[in-house]
């Protein structure tokens, strides 16, 4: 993504999510645990998030079709353990 192409946003409020920023915590199906590093607007209008997952390395994302999720403990293998012991 180059400049000319987008915009970066300080945040954008993405559903079923919330308002994402840098360094917000998402899980992904397939990628697992993740970090936003940005949110870009093209001049289109489509936005994109760019986010570091621990395990794939840096995606970029199209928030309406990634299906991301919050990350809470609860989405971790822990929390799944503990949830099923609880």
């Amino acid at each position: 993504m180059s400049n000319k192409d987008c915009e970066e946003l300080a945040q954008l409020e993405i559903k079923g999510l919330g308002v994402v920023s840098t360094g917000f915590l998402v899980q992904h199906e397939h990628f697992g645990k993740g970090e936003v590093e940005g949110v870009f607007q093209f001049a289109s209008g489509e936005n994109t998030v760019r986010v570091n997952f621990e395990q794939h390395g840096s995606k970029a994302l199209v928030p309406e079709y990634a299906n991301l999720q919050p990350y809470t403990q609860k989405n971790s293998l822990l929390g799944k353990l503990k949830g099923i012991f609880t």
